[in-house]
């Protein structure tokens, strides 16, 4: 298998592979598609963040439509609520079941007695009325919740030294809290995506070519002409995963750097963020991706070898972009769990290790070496079951 003349026929079939992929114009614009939208995303995402942020620094959260019921019991309270960014909306009749259905998303009550309440000295009882069931009224609720908290507080330390009582003895405890996550740190919700945004880039880089070389050539009836020479048919098969390979390569490198300058470009700091991704990181980052991308091409020429037609092969590799979501969601959901054994999973080490090198953080030690040990056990088990398959008449001939 090692000899001169197996490499030469390699390198033949990487040819021919990579001269018709040239020549597949529209194959070769859908491959590098996802990297401008991919990128696009998330620089879009990105910008609609810093706007959301600039509206609250401007007035908090401007406008915010509260309906409210009996405003003329509390005055200070609405004039309060107004002063923060609430549009009051007074209710005419029942305000609860209105809520109760749905013709309001929320309403504050305001019931006479608190008048009263208040005049005698009293806490005054109010009603925020809203269904729980509708997520649209989370951000209002909370919104009114707090100023209504922040209003009584002032209110009652007001009383409190009107009567020669220090305020502060209302509190048992003053909490103050540290966050020792670096400005850095925090920009994992930002780039909490990136790491699954690369990996998708790595996994489907090639597919429709993977599709193409093998279930598409069968069809077409080209790959006989190449069977019925004395290649060996892992030669054939390696020039294929090659050509693949290069391909996705091409495609993560296109990406990875659009990445690049929109992480220069985008203006983080104006959320609070500071992302600071060398070219070094990014160096480790393409490090990490190799080993996916030799085992990914595997898999996908494995699979469109069995498919029947082109069409069948593009939709069972589709198929096979499921595979990476399911250790990616994993992480996802489960940000702060960490095992030294995720590193041993195809894809979740990678997510963890690329995640990490995007938030200022140091590869774990050997995980290189562990992800193209890893890589090195699927490709031996999914390639040389490809290129068997190739000398089955049922697989050439359908």
């Amino acid at each position: 298998m090692l000899n001169k003349l197996f490499w030469r026929s390699v390198a033949i079939v990487l040819r021919k592979e990579i001269k018709d992929a040239v020549r597949d114009k529209r194959t070769m614009r859908l491959a590098f598609l996802p990297a401008l939208y991919f990128v696009g995303m998330f620089a879009a995402g990105v910008l609609f963040a810093i706007n959301l942020q600039k509206d609250h620094q401007e007035g908090g959260l401007l406008n915010v439509p509260v309906a409210i019921s009996g405003a003329e019991n509390l005055p200070e309270l609405t004039q309060w609520l107004t002063e923060r960014g609430a549009e009051l909306k007074p209710v005419t009749g029942d305000a609860y079941q209105q809520v109760k259905d749905k013709t309001l998303d929320f309403a504050l009550i305001i019931p006479p007695s608190a008048k009263e309440e208040r005049a005698q000295g009293k806490a005054a009882t109010l009603w925020l009325v809203y269904d729980a069931a509708n997520p649209k009224v989370h951000s209002g609720v909370g919104f009114v919740r707090g100023q209504i908290h922040a209003w009584s507080a002032k209110t009652g330390s007001v009383q409190l030294m009107a009567r020669g009582i220090s305020p502060e003895l209302r509190n048992a405890i003053n909490l103050r809290e540290s966050n020792v996550a670096s400005d850095q740190k925090m920009g994992v919700y930002i780039l909490g995506s990136l790491p699954m945004l690369l990996l998708l880039s790595a996994f489907i880089g090639s597919v429709g070519f993977s599709a193409d070389m093998t279930a598409g050539e069968r069809e077409r009836r080209s790959l006989e002409s190449l069977l019925i020479t004395p290649t060996a048919s892992m030669a054939i098969m390696l020039g294929k995963w090659f050509t693949s390979v290069l391909i996705t390569i091409a495609v993560l490198l296109v990406t990875m750097s659009l990445l690049g300058v929109a992480l220069n470009l985008l203006p983080f700091n104006q959320l609070g963020l500071r992302v600071d991704v060398s070219l070094l990181d990014m160096v480790y980052v393409f490090c990490c991706l190799l080993p996916v991308i030799f085992f990914a091409v595997a898999l996908q020429l494995l699979v469109a070898v069995f498919a029947r037609s082109f069409k069948d092969a593009q939709t069972y590799i589709g198929l096979l972009v499921f595979l990476p979501m399911v250790p990616i969601l994993y992480s996802i959901f489960n940000p702060g769990v960490y095992h030294e054994w995720f590193l041993w999973v195809p894809v979740l080490g990678q997510q963890v290790a690329i995640k990490e090198l995007f938030l200022g953080g140091e590869l774990a030690p050997f995980a290189l070496l562990k992800f193209w040990l890893v890589a090195l056990v699927l490709w031996l088990i999914c390639l040389p079951l490809a290129a068997k398959q190739l000398r089955r008449p049922r697989i050439v001939y359908g």
